[in-house]
């Protein structure tokens, strides 16, 4: 707690937030702390940090019984409802275990058609040739994401823009925490100047995604 106290400081001083504001606090049983709060520009901020997708998985990572609580958050924020929605302070129940789903077989007619969607953005010059993609498979198709060299992320061929994400989770619903993912990185690649994005993707290591990345 004197270690979050800090951080909170640290936000306050950089002009993230409000002093006073309040701080909403989960506790897991392992002793981790999960704080979070909403800065003056509505972005949500964990432990002191703007909680971006990389903040994120570093959160699951260290504190893996409160992980579903810090995707709550980040999901909240995605949909921009901010802490609209949030569970009361105090200590949080352990969900229980889940299995992992069974990967989709790979439709191999939506994949040609999503790869020649990226070629075509290759050929206009948006993506590199040779650009690490993110593939994975759905029950009602394919969604490839690729990095730009004008710092956007493409989806299927297209920006990934709020309305082409609601299009794609309309056609692939069983993708939808993928759409909301890759937004969060689109989300986080807008808060830095544009550039080449193409080998964004690539350091992606999760058995579910297929294809090269």
């Amino acid at each position: 707690m004197a270690r979050l106290a800090k951080a909170w400081d640290r936000a306050i001083a950089l002009g993230l937030m409000d002093s006073g504001q309040d701080v909403k606090y989960h506790f897991a049983p392992d002793a981790g702390v999960l704080s979070v709060a909403e800065s003056k520009s509505g972005q949500v901020l964990a432990n002191g940090e703007r909680l971006t997708p990389a903040v994120a998985d570093r959160l699951r990572a260290q504190m893996p019984l409160l992980a579903e609580m810090v995707t709550f958050y980040e999901r909240g924020q995605i949909s921009g409802r901010g802490l609209v929605g949030a569970p009361e302070d105090g200590v949080s129940a352990l969900g229980a275990p889940r299995t992992a789903a069974p990967v989709p077989a790979v439709d191999e007619t939506a994949l040609q058609r999503v790869q020649e969607a990226t070629q075509d953005l290759i050929a206009q010059g948006r993506v590199s040739d040779g650009a690490g993609a993110m593939v994975t498979p759905s029950e009602h198709g394919v969604l490839m994401a690729v990095g730009g060299r004008d710092g956007e992320l493409y989806a299927n061929g297209r920006a990934l823009t709020a309305a082409w994400a609601d299009r794609l989770r309309e056609r692939m619903p069983d993708l939808t925490e993928d759409v909301d993912r890759l937004q969060a990185i689109r989300s986080e690649w807008q808060d830095t100047p544009p550039q080449n994005r193409s080998t964004a993707l690539s350091t992606c290591h999760d058995l579910n995604y297929l294809g090269a990345h």
